[in-house]
């Protein structure tokens, strides 16, 4: 029986009866099937869900990238180019997400076939967990240098259970969260906004402000583009929820104009003018350490359930693919103890390893995503190209490893990140066509024989 939908006939069910369905449609958030219709949600669910989403430290980080090597109009011109790139991205990958109804891990089984779906989940989810154990590690230092009465094995636990509390709900967990987090966070940047401009001289000084060592308008571009690729590649997890196309390009606008958008500009703007892009020191200048502590925990919480979220999803599909039938809060809790041991097992230090790894094998998987569904296989409902997927797809996976080799060793265009997205679509746009037209080659043949 399939437990997302209630008995068609029959006695309808009691008010407990139905809140346990409830309960139970919402955990599994369907993992395994595409969303039905009456299950999507507004475009006001679909903005709050986006820009909570990509509300995240790395904007920061970015930002003071963007801030430390280029004047104020190139700068705000290389965050907008940059998040525009990322609109279309994350449009193209989104309405996937919308047209079949399937998450990410779903639809890269009708690309990759049912086994080959496999090694993709398993790895782009394990991943995701070590990114996050990497992150909890990070912050659980630094929040016991600030308050030693907080041991740092404390603050991962604490934020493990916070995070696996909205990400195993689903997507009406991640929204939930993100309307109360979101209007803080836009607050908090827009007070700290104010009060930079509030300080000596005003902006005069970010407006005239000359970098000392200029990076140039393409590696600013990059940067901003690298930082989030692999949340746009991604994104199919949260736009199968969608009611219309223009859903999924409004919250994708808003994702990444409005939510990362406004925080790079804000990291960027406090590096031009006070020569730090650190949020929290700048806060601290401010007088607002306590709203900049509130912001970084809640921008923390919002980087770390959508990815925990995310590798439920690719776990429940890869248990699936192997026939066990374990089911997505199940996962969501495997994936937690995952993040947690990376934790404990100390690798801080191993950050931008982590950052690199993601950095080659999202955006591939991006590109390839994008080729299947707008160039190979336009038509389709999700039901159907599970159903039609083959065991294991080779093309799909050869172009995925070629174009992760060719972005790492190649220097051609503006970051890995970029390169691996390109890469990824053109290799398998062509490998598919060569092997659709091969195909038809030797079907032709067997037709004529059959007519004879």
């Amino acid at each position: 029986m399939d437990y997302h939908r209630p008995p068609a006939k029959g006695p309808p069910m009691s008010e407990e009866a139905a809140g346990r369905h409830r309960l139970a449609t919402d955990l599994d958030d369907h993992a395994l099937e595409p969303v039905p219709r009456e299950r999507r949600k507004s475009l006001t669910q679909m903005i709050i869900v986006q820009i909570g989403w990509n509300i995240s430290v790395s904007s920061f980080l970015v930002g003071g990238v963007v801030g430390g090597g280029t004047s104020f109009g190139e700068g705000m011109a290389a965050v907008v180019v940059g998040n525009l790139v990322l609109v279309a991205v994350s449009a193209l990958v989104g309405l996937v997400g919308y047209r079949t109804g399937l998450s990410s891990y779903l639809a890269a089984r009708a690309v990759f076939g049912r086994h080959g779906a496999v090694v993709v989940s398993l790895l782009l989810g394990v991943i995701a967990m070590g990114f996050i154990g990497v992150l909890m590690d990070t912050w659980g230092g630094a929040v016991n240098k600030l308050i030693p009465a907080i041991p740092s094995w404390a603050f991962v636990l604490l934020f493990a259970v916070a995070i696996t509390s909205t990400s195993i709900f689903g997507i009406k967990g991640l929204a939930r969260f993100s309307a109360i987090a979101v209007p803080i966070e836009i607050a908090i940047a827009l007070v700290a906004l104010v009060k930079i401009g509030g300080g000596d001289g005003g902006f005069g000084d970010v407006f005239a402000y000359v970098p000392a060592v200029p990076i140039g308008f393409a590696t600013a571009v990059g940067a901003v583009i690298a930082t989030w690729v692999t949340g746009a590649a991604l994104i199919g997890d949260v736009s199968r929820y969608a009611t219309r196309p223009r859903d999924v390009l409004i919250s994708s606008f808003c994702g990444f104009v409005v939510g990362a958008g406004v925080f790079e500009t804000i990291a960027t703007v406090s590096a031009m003018k006070v020569g730090n892009s650190n949020f929290v020191l700048v806060m601290q200048g401010l007088g607002l350490l306590a709203p900049a502590a509130v912001m970084l925990v809640l921008a923390l919480w919002n980087t770390a359930d959508n990815n925990l979220y995310s590798a439920s999803l690719a776990f429940t599909n890869a248990s699936n693919s192997l026939r066990w039938p374990i089911r997505k809060p199940v996962w969501n809790v495997v994936a937690i103890v995952i993040a947690v041991a990376v934790a404990f097992a100390g690798l801080a230090d191993s950050f931008l390893t982590f950052l690199t790894i993601i950095a080659l094998v999202a955006p591939p998987f991006a590109g390839v995503m994008i080729a299947h569904f707008w160039v190979l296989a336009r038509r389709g409902t999700g039901r159907e190209l599970l159903e039609s997927a083959p065991g294991v797809r080779v093309e799909a996976l050869a172009a995925w490893l070629i174009a992760a080799v060719l972005s790492k060793f190649t220097d051609v265009l503006l970051a890995d990140a970029i390169e691996g997205l390109v890469y990824g679509f053109v290799c398998y746009a062509l490998l598919g066509l060569a092997v659709q037209a091969a195909r038809r080659g030797q079907a032709a043949p067997a037709v004529q024989r059959g007519e004879s």
